[in-house]
């Protein structure tokens, strides 16, 4: 009792006295602070964690339980008739039974061979769930990769339901077995499916491009401007810009234009796309690449005087090198045009007929000529009269019996000796035509290149007129007059003067025409930075102060033209990927390379996708919106197969 006693004084004489500090440790009063003052110090208690989980057992199958296969921590029950998952807590024989008897009391007295049954039941289920989500992923991919392969070709998409399906059919099915096939017969692929895949492919590629574009920042374009099958007219962009140390070319657009075809209307439906889709900025252009036609090049509504008028700034304009060339050539003197006149309209009269054309094939064949077919004149195409007066000087014999045995009047023509030598120069010297047209054609192209080989040809024809002035003159540079003239001794002294006054006259003419398109002052411009092409020229220091370069320019030219590795490097890479991969080393003398490169020469880009256009909007295709077609068909880039089926929900083929 008196420790009771003396607990309660302490307690209450703690509660109303102030502690003395002579008390001694071991009373019971100072014990008892002791313990509240380290209750009050110590953290609550923590809750109480769960140390151990229940195990599943084999037993719990007569309650209609498995075990979850899907859950990688603690083992959960799922009721194999309603697929429910408990939690673990529930794992044991009372839970489990209340859920049997509570959610399915008619099945509460069924034995445990019932639910073994369900549980594989639930297996088989689970598996060709995972089987048929897995083939239809490997089905979609497979769509759009047909899909992709069909757009390239350019050819109907009916194709890939009617032909290239039961293709892959018939070629499965014999070369490993049925279920491979049946799985083959999964992929879907009719034609609003392979549209819709086009679709998507050029929604990504063009994404691709914008990011790209932003990203590089500077950028040239080339534009033309033509007429579809269904007499819409569509423009055509392509854009060169600078990607991963190299210049990459690709379609930026393909647009209608709605009403006429004015520079106004061109440059507001393309402003509307790059600026307003694309969110590009027009400073950045520094290179428009266009025919001649007054809607391109027009002082006051042209596209390209408002494209300058929206970067602000001089923007680098080029009257494409092809076109140039072509109108060059079509100056010729009238003695020679009538000769070309004749052949149009023999070609005319021969092909213009089904039955004269079938009669000439066999006649060629019979008599074993090289050729058994004449060509179409046509005015647009570059290549055309070089070609069709080659194969008619060719084929001059048969046609000559040909129009004998039709009693044509233009056999004639062909038992004139100076037509014929005519027709032979014409032949040599639109073909020296035609090898220049095709060195200025292609992909990659740089201005210092084009303007070499038009410079060379105007140097051959300075050439070629020095040779026929001569009192003996030489026809070495024209193979087919050459061999026509040692073939025919016999040609009158007077007929080969004439000849060679029109060849000269020709020449002439053709010279001025050269001289017109490419003026000297444009070549010299060019040559004037011959340093972009060839920089380890200029390496002593007089020579660099004639090149029209800034201080900052000249220097980094004196040392990069001291350093070996990368004149190595120069000689094994491209021009436009030597001058990127110097940009940092280099800046200044960097930027005004790429300047100089990145504009484009031609417009054959626009030339060759339009005659993409024509493949894909055919006569019986005449209504296809050719956008997303063309996109795909024409790209550099490359689709991004796992972003393009990410959000796509795979179905079956149905």
């Amino acid at each position: 009792m008196d420790r009771f006693v003396i607990k309660r004084v302490s307690v209450q004489s703690s509660s109303t006295c102030a502690p003395d500090k002579n008390t001694q440790a071991n009373e019971p009063g100072s014990i008892i602070r002791e313990a509240a003052s380290t209750s009050a110090s110590e953290p609550p208690p923590k809750k109480k964690v769960k140390s151990w989980t229940r195990q599943y057992s084999d037993e719990f199958l007569k309650y209609g339980f498995v075990k979850c296969e899907q859950e990688k921590g603690e083992p959960r029950p799922q009721c194999v008739i309603c697929s429910e998952v408990l939690a673990n807590e529930s794992l044991k024989p009372s839970e489990l039974k209340r859920h049997l008897e509570t959610k399915h009391p008619s099945l509460a007295t069924k034995p445990v061979d019932y639910f073994q049954r369900r549980k594989e039941q639930m297996k088989m289920s689970v598996k060709v769930l995972n089987t048929a989500t897995t083939l239809n992923d490997k089905a979609q991919l497979a769509s759009y990769l047909v899909s992709y392969r069909i757009a390239k070709e350019k050819v109907p998409y009916t194709c890939g339901e009617k032909l290239i399906l039961p293709s892959c059919v018939d070629i499965v099915s014999t070369m490993l077995d049925g279920k491979s096939a049946d799985k083959i017969k999964c992929v879907p692929i009719s034609d609003t499916t392979v549209s819709r895949r086009i679709s998507d492919i050029a929604e990504n590629l063009e994404l691709q491009l914008v990011s790209h574009l932003q990203t590089a920042g500077e950028f040239a374009i080339q534009l033309d401007e033509s007429t579809d099958i269904s007499n819409c007219t569509v423009l055509l962009v392509y854009v060169r810009y600078v990607h991963e140390d190299d210049f990459l070319e690709d379609m930026l657009c393909c647009l209608t234009l709605p009403t006429h075809s004015s520079g106004s209307e061109i440059y507001s439906v393309l402003n509307d796309c790059i600026v307003g889709k694309y969110k590009l900025n027009w400073a950045n252009c520094k290179g428009i690449t266009t025919d001649g036609a007054a809607n391109m090049t027009g002082k006051k509504s042209g596209v390209v005087t408002k494209i300058s008028e929206a970067a602000g700034n001089d923007v680098t304009w080029r009257h494409c090198f092809i076109h140039r060339e072509a109108l060059a050539a079509k100056g010729i003197p009238d003695n020679l045009r009538g000769v070309l006149n004749d052949v149009v309209k023999v070609i005319n009269t021969i092909k213009g007929s089904a039955l004269n054309s079938r009669l000439f094939e066999l006649l060629c064949l019979d008599m074993g000529a090289d050729h058994s077919h004449l060509s179409y004149h046509t005015e647009v195409r570059w290549l055309s009269r070089g070609r069709i007066l080659t194969r008619v000087y060719e084929l001059r014999m048969e046609i000559h019996i040909f129009l004998l045995e039709k009693k044509s009047s233009m056999a004639s023509l062909f038992c004139n000796d100076e037509w014929i030598l005519k027709l032979s120069y014409l032949s040599d010297i639109f073909s020296k035509l035609n090898e220049l047209n095709l060195k200025l054609q292609g992909k990659e192209t740089d201005v210092f290149r084009h303007c070499e080989e038009v410079e060379a040809f105007k140097k051959s024809i300075m050439l070629w007129q020095a040779r026929l002035a001569v009192d003996q003159p030489l026809y070495y540079m024209f193979p087919t007059l050459l061999q026509h003239i040692e073939e025919h001794n016999n040609t009158s002294e007077e007929t080969m003067n004439k000849l060679k006054c029109d060849i000269q006259l020709h020449l002439h003419s053709l010279s001025s025409s050269f001289e017109q398109y490419f003026p000297e002052e444009n070549l010299k411009n060019i040559r004037d930075n011959h340093w972009v092409k060839d920089p380890f020229a200029f390496e002593k220091p007089e020579a660099v102060i004639g090149l029209n370069l800034t201080p900052d320019e000249e220097n980094e030219l004196l040392h990069l033209t001291s350093d070996t590795s990368l004149r190595i490097r120069m000689q094994s890479s491209p021009l436009s990927s030597f001058w990127i991969s110097v940009s940092k080393e280099f800046p200044h003398l960097s930027k005004k390379s790429i300047l100089l490169l990145i504009p484009f020469t031609t417009t054959y880009l626009c030339e060759a996708g339009f005659s993409t256009l024509t493949k894909l909007k055919s006569k019986e295709r005449n209504r296809l919106n050719p956008t997303a077609d063309m996109r795909v068909a024409l790209s550099s880039c490359k689709p991004d197969w796992n972003k393009i089926t990410k959000d796509k929900q795979a179905h079956q083929s149905h």
